[in-house]
């Protein structure tokens, strides 16, 4: 009995050490899915000369837009690699695009020059993911200029590390710059740049809700509208239902609620003179 016992502790402790030694394996392969060793795949959409392509990883995706002529000549319906350059490094894809869908595999190659310039700033923690995000974010020498130029002058490491994982790129900053000069917001802090952008509070959001006539709103009730799901689409299905102007607090406790117009609608086949106040009471 004991020497079985010792057999099945022995068996079961070997089977252990295996698995655990597979599980660094895997965790190892997926660390290096970002470089040259061990490429990613990717997929992509063309459309009016952006490129949107989607990284995918073991355990994540990531999407970031690219300019058409930045990536050159594309290999249309037979397989091909087409690169990208910049400061942080170099991107080389293999794939295939046919009409405007695309899919390959993609080997990052990080500019250890760069890496070192970034060191000497005092950024740390720059592993190949960030450094990946540094790379699809466009982030170079001339980007700090650019945010000095603009009243950020000193950027902590997590504020860098923020910008360059939510693709806060120059063209997306000079959105928001010019959209807090148009409406009076102000200079905003890093911190609530990055707020905006992880939420989804961009320059288009917020014209939209300003194109339905609402203009004095700060951006902590835009955020808060945002993350209710008030769109204007919503707002103009509101104002369909109540036959007039709807308050931005009105059209998000009735976004709240669930409150929508085939909602209405269906209620109001049962009872014509069912009011929005009464949908929202019922649902």
């Amino acid at each position: 009995f004991l020497s079985i016992a010792g057999m099945v502790v022995a068996f079961y402790g070997s089977a252990l050490s295996q698995q655990k030694a597979k599980a660094e394996k895997d965790d190892d392969d997926d660390a290096r899915s970002w470089n040259g060793n061990a490429p990613g795949s990717w997929d992509a959409i063309i459309k009016d000369g952006m490129v949107n392509i989607q990284f995918y990883g073991k355990h994540w995706s990531n999407g970031r837009n690219f300019n058409q002529a930045d990536l050159g000549a594309l290999p249309k319906d037979k397989v091909g690699t087409f690169a990208l350059t910049r400061e942080s490094g170099k991107m080389t894809f293999r794939g295939v695009f046919q009409g405007n869908f695309g899919h390959g595999t993609y080997a990052f190659e990080e500019n250890a020059g760069f890496k070192s310039y970034l060191e000497q700033k005092g950024y740390t923690g720059l592993d190949e993911e960030l450094m990946m995000s540094v790379f699809t974010t466009d982030i170079n020498k001339g980007y700090f200029e650019f945010l000095k130029e603009n009243g950020y002058a000193e950027i902590s490491n997590n504020q860098f590390k923020d910008l360059a994982q939510q693709g806060m790129s120059r063209r997306v900053l000079e959105d928001y710059f010019n959209l807090f000069k148009a409406e009076g917001y102000g200079h905003q802090s890093l911190d609530k740049l990055v707020e905006l952008r992880e939420h989804g509070v961009n320059t288009k959001y917020i014209a939209s809700i300003h194109d339905m006539g609402y203009k004095d709103f700060s951006l902590d009730k835009a955020l808060e509208l945002r993350d209710h799901g008030v769109t204007a689409s919503y707002i103009a299905e509101v104002r369909k239902m109540t036959n007039g102007n709807v308050t931005l607090d009105e059209a998000q406790e009735l976004r709240d609620h669930g409150v929508s117009s085939d909602y209405v609608a269906s209620l109001k086949k049962m009872d014509p003179n069912m009011t929005l106040e009464k949908a929202r009471e019922l649902r």
